[in-house]
């Protein structure tokens, strides 16, 4: 069973392949290309007859074939070890804060990523300086896709 906000292995392949996009509560991503893929944490399938039949579909030039990437055991117990995965990049790139419709691109730094690494469905997008905020708590950054579609 998976936590709210992770894809199986079959779902990546079948459901979530690359360049599909997967939408979260608070954001959306689109999945990233097998060139993105980190290969130090992806376990390579050693099949030779599996090896040579996509080589002979494809080409020489594809010489290994490896599993997603996969958190180590070790790594759960590591709050500081780096996420684990198949990358993803935030779709669409403009967000616009809740509170006093700045809007930004998330590569401007207007905006911060929260992560919850025990709730990847309660990841958003925050606005740290608005200048309406009172409190504690920053405004989430909505999705400019998610905010066109509520107007």
């Amino acid at each position: 069973m998976n936590e709210l906000g992770e894809l199986r292995p079959s779902q990546l392949i079948f459901t979530f392949g690359i360049g599909s996009l997967v939408d979260l509560p608070n954001m959306s991503a689109l999945v990233m290309g097998l060139d993105d893929w980190d290969t130090r944490y992806c376990k390579e399938i050693e099949e030779d007859r599996l090896v040579a039949a996509v080589q002979k579909r494809l080409g020489a030039q594809m010489n290994r074939l490896y599993m997603p990437p996969i958190k180590l055991d070790s790594m759960d117990r590591d709050p500081t070890a780096p996420a684990i995965g198949v990358p993803v990049v935030p779709f669409p790139r403009w967000m616009r804060c809740s509170l006093c419709d700045t809007l930004a691109t998330v590569e401007s730094g207007v905006f911060k990523l929260i992560q919850d690494p025990y709730r990847p469905d309660r990841t958003e997008y925050v606005h740290q300086g608005c200048l309406k905020s009172q409190g504690g708590r920053s405004p989430s950054a909505l999705s400019v896709r998610f905010l066109l579609a509520c107007r």
